[in-house]
């Protein structure tokens, strides 16, 4: 069975919360789901988007031939792209070394699947990636509400 998954994550760094949300389709099935986190960045919650994904894929699903994940997030996938050529010069960085626990657990799963790691534009209409936006986005702004001690609902 092949996988569509989009991920996207979202951090309003001004209360220091984020969301992420997730898009599987696969056959005639399409499952959505999504989260709330404290961030400081963007980068954290993309990185959490694509762990969830992998996770749930894990938990719920089974005859996995090809996971085609789509992010908007180039960096993820370029260094996505790089660990599975056996490239580490990423750690390196300032943005990985602050990551490297979150990018461990994501890239765990690289031994597990044959994950075809896609960059799509933000914002530019690509259907998957639009409802993955508008999930992490939502739950980001539920738990601001909740903070605020203001009904989310």
């Amino acid at each position: 069975m092949d996988l569509e998954v989009y991920t996207d994550g979202s951090c309003y760094e001004e209360h220091t919360i984020g969301g992420w949300g997730v898009y599987i389709v696969f056959g005639n099935r399409k499952i959505q789901f999504s989260g709330s986190l404290s961030c400081t960045s963007s980068f954290s919650a993309e990185l959490i988007a694509i762990l969830k994904a992998f996770e749930y894929i894990e938990s719920y699903l089974s005859d996995i031939e090809t996971i085609n994940l789509f992010t908007d997030c180039d960096f993820i996938a370029k260094v996505a792209q790089d660990f599975s050529k056996g490239k580490r010069g990423f750690y390196r960085t300032k943005t990985t070394l602050k990551y490297k626990n979150l990018i461990d657990q994501v890239f765990a799963y690289t031994s597990m699947y044959n994950i075809k790691w896609n960059v799509v534009k933000s914002h530019r209409g690509v259907k998957g990636n639009e409802i993955a936006d508008n999930l992490a986005k939502k739950a980001a702004r539920i738990r601001i509400k909740q903070k605020r001690g203001l009904n989310p609902l």
